[in-house]
């Protein structure tokens, strides 16, 4: 919302104040100086003076750039719904959006994301880690069966928040259930995002998230299965935790 090398020119009171509006956006976008005022404990002065720091010529100005940004938002969640429409009715089961939230919650507070994938999942999961990477998260795919997986694990700190989404669309793929159970009594959360309900891999991990569609693999080599519902699934989590950022509720 606001640029973040301006941010660290304020003063504390400022500071709270800038975080005040990021929480009320929808608030303040229509509050007058005064209003803002008497909310954080300040003075109009300090609301002005504050505007001005943030790179504003004024507080109109400043409110007119916040209702930009609400506008841009609601775009954004229109636009999910349009995608959505887009997929038939029965693709994704009646929890799904809850398991999203879920796993929203998980990814807002973690240090590290991995996705993980083989072939055209493996696409996916390179996919989604570019698409988390762009919002500040450290992310990285793994598209090798050889990749050692626990190798740099020894040292670091249990503590330390990590999730890693597997990606299979059997739910059956060796090499990722594999590692899924190398990782299974580990401090990693583990997610399987599959095309079946009932599949090795969303046994072994702690959330499962699946979807229906028809599974088209002609031959080993050839998967004609469609990804539209796992790409539907990785920008609504990378739409989720950019509104979060934003603090939009």
């Amino acid at each position: 919302m606001f640029d973040q090398i301006k941010l660290k020119s304020l003063t504390e009171l400022e500071k709270e104040i800038a975080l005040y509006i990021s929480a009320h956006l929808e608030q303040v976008a229509y509050m007058r100086v005064r209003e803002i005022a008497s909310a954080t404990h300040s003075s109009p002065a300090t609301i002005i003076r504050m505007s001005q720091k943030l790179g504003f010529d004024s507080f109109p100005e400043l409110r007119a750039r916040l209702k930009q940004e609400l506008s841009k938002r609601k775009q954004i969640l229109g636009e999910e719904a349009s995608r959505r429409s887009l997929l038939a009715g029965d693709v994704f089961p009646a929890d799904f959006d809850q398991k999203v939230a879920v796993l929203v919650e998980r990814l807002k507070q973690a240090d590290f994301i991995h996705c993980i994938g083989l072939g055209a999942s493996g696409i996916m999961a390179e996919y989604a880690a570019r698409q988390f990477s762009t919002l500040g998260y450290r992310s990285f795919a793994s598209t090798s069966t050889y990749f050692p997986y626990l190798a740099p694990k020894k040292d670091v700190n249990p503590n330390q928040r990590e999730v890693c989404l597997c990606f299979s669309v059997s739910g059956e793929t060796v090499e990722i259930v594999h590692i899924a159970k190398l990782i299974a009594n580990s401090h990693i959360y583990t997610v399987s995002i599959t095309n079946k309900e009932v599949n090795t891999l969303s046994q072994i991990t702690d959330l499962d998230i699946y979807y229906h569609s028809s599974y088209d693999r002609v031959h080993y080599n050839a998967d004609l299965s469609s990804q539209l519902p796992v790409v539907y699934f990785i920008e609504t989590l990378v739409k989720k935790l950019y509104l979060y950022e934003n603090r939009v509720k």
